[in-house]
């Protein structure tokens, strides 16, 4: 049979378990002190797991809401400051450009010409920033460097493909032809006739209309396509009377070209003038003559202008899934075929190289800010408002405009004020400041966002920390207990331990 212990016997075969259990109850309050944690797995939280396990679920959601928030917000700060600065550079040019502000110079180029370089090129910088190695104007391809350097852009890549530079060149010549802007002035006896090629073609002037005066100067007006005018002087014109001849020009823009005719023996420019001569025969001869004068400068400074307008806006239109548009040639002066594309991936540089994919630039990326809420973070380099300036810029640095020409002013007065026109981004034209708008909508999403999320984890936070966080203090008054309980049971073991029969006795 069993004999159960008791006295001092019992209390000492229940002791070393009751050490056991309260040295282990010591030790794991001496955790909860240090980490101020309840217990190291949900299962010892008993009832208050799921609860636990939920909370953290939710603030570890938040944890990665606000991670993406703080690292688009830096994004977003450096695009929406590289658009700002972009901004300001088109407005400095655009006062650059006021009228009448020609000064010539040995180089051939102006105060405003040299400054829109130096901006073309913080320009190129601002849309190629980079945070952590991504690219922010670069749409989807965010390792991609989205725009090419100046020179490469100017002048070509150095092995076989062409700049904008040459681009220009090549529709000049298309447009200007053989010096008249593609147009052939004629005519004999009293009349004066003005035609366009007889192929259709998109190159040079393009009549619009035409009108005299007074019934001396009779004038037809066939609209075609091609189109062409007449004058004839059915009797002398009196001295002020006026030949009016309107001109649409490549990039969109009109000119009119107004002859008036002078009286006999006076001086005058042929440009914009012509002499009543002794009969109807001279002075429409005299008309002949002012009509090919005022051609011939109309094709080297509007016209011209004008050229470099479109070839600017053909090129920086261009990307790597749609290059930019060439004139067909050599040769480019009798060039009747439209600019095409065809094969210029293989000959002209690509200033872009990012995405071009069709959805809108703010879509290229996105970052999730709640259960339901994306925000669209992402920029392009070729959006229209930077397209627009930066072939603003080009143009400005390339073009020469030679001291000893006497056309410089006129040519360069006709450069500045579309140059002016353009970068007022007027129309329905892209602004920057519309960019500058919708990526600061995306700030403001993003912003409060951060404050409603940083709210709720705090709450949340607050809420778990009673469920899985101990007081310091509970746990220093129970250790305290212990620590004297244990110390009285030791006392009691070691009292025992010297109790024998003899000391009993």
């Amino acid at each position: 049979m069993t004999i159960t212990a008791y006295g001092t016997g019992a209390y000492r075969a229940a002791k070393p378990n009751e050490f056991v259990s309260t040295r282990a109850q010591f030790d794991d309050l001496q955790r909860q002190l240090d980490t101020k944690q309840r217990s190291t797995s949900y299962g010892d939280l008993g009832i208050d797991r799921r609860v636990s396990l939920d909370l953290n679920a939710k603030i570890s959601t938040l944890d990665s809401w606000l991670s993406g928030i703080d690292l688009s917000a830096v994004n977003l700060k450096l695009q929406t400051t590289s658009v700002e600065n972009f901004a300001k550079l088109t407005s400095e040019t655009r006062n650059d450009t006021r009228s009448n502000s020609y000064v010539p110079s040995a180089s051939g180029r102006s105060s405003p010409q040299v400054l829109a370089e130096e901006k073309f090129k913080q320009s190129l910088d601002l849309l190629n920033i980079a945070v952590n190695g991504r690219y922010l104007f670069s749409g989807k391809t965010s390792d991609t460097q989205p725009a090419a350097g100046f020179d490469e852009i100017i002048n070509g890549d150095g092995a076989g493909k062409a700049g904008l530079k040459q681009l220009i060149d090549e529709r000049r010549q298309a447009d200007l032809g053989s010096g008249l802007g593609r147009l052939t002035a004629g005519g004999a006896g009293t009349t004066a006739t003005i035609a366009e090629e007889a192929t259709v073609h998109p190159y040079g002037f393009k009549i619009a209309g035409i009108s005299g005066s007074s019934a001396a100067l009779a004038t037809t007006f066939n609209p075609g396509p091609p189109a062409d005018v007449s004058v004839n002087v059915a009797s002398q014109p009196a001295a002020g009377d006026t030949v009016r001849l309107k001109l649409n020009l490549p990039d969109g823009t009109q000119e009119e070209i107004v002859l008036t005719a002078r009286a006999t023996g006076t001086t005058g420019s042929d440009t914009d003038s012509f002499e009543i001569g002794a009969d109807p025969n001279a002075t429409a001869a005299n008309l002949r003559n002012s009509i090919n004068a005022a051609l011939g400068k109309e094709a080297k400074t509007t016209l011209s202008a004008a050229s470099s307008q479109v070839a600017a806006q053909d090129f920086f239109a261009g990307s790597l899934n749609n290059p930019p548009k060439r004139v067909p040639g050599p040769p480019f002066d009798t060039a009747t075929a439209p600019p095409t594309n065809a094969g210029a991936a293989a000959t002209t540089v690509i200033w872009y190289r990012g995405d071009d994919g069709s959805d809108p630039a703010r879509s290229t990326s996105t970052v999730q800010i709640d259960q339901g809420q994306i925000v669209g973070t992402g920029a392009r380099a070729n959006e229209e408002a930077f397209r627009v300036g930066l072939a603003q810029f080009a143009i400005m640095a390339v073009e020469n405009f030679p001291a000893g020409d006497a056309n410089s002013q006129a040519r360069y007065e006709a450069m500045t004020s579309r140059v002016s026109e353009k970068l007022g981004f007027g129309g329905s034209t892209q602004k920057p400041a519309e960019i500058i708008t919708e990526l600061g909508s995306a700030q403001t999403a993003l912003a409060s966002a951060k404050e409603r999320h940083q709210g709720t984890k705090d709450y949340l936070t607050t809420t778990l920390s009673g469920i899985e966080n101990v007081s310091t203090e509970e746990v220093a008054t129970q250790i305290l207990s212990l620590q004297t309980q244990l110390q009285a049971s030791y006392q009691v073991t070691s009292i025992l331990s010297k109790l024998s029969l003899t000391n009993f006795l």
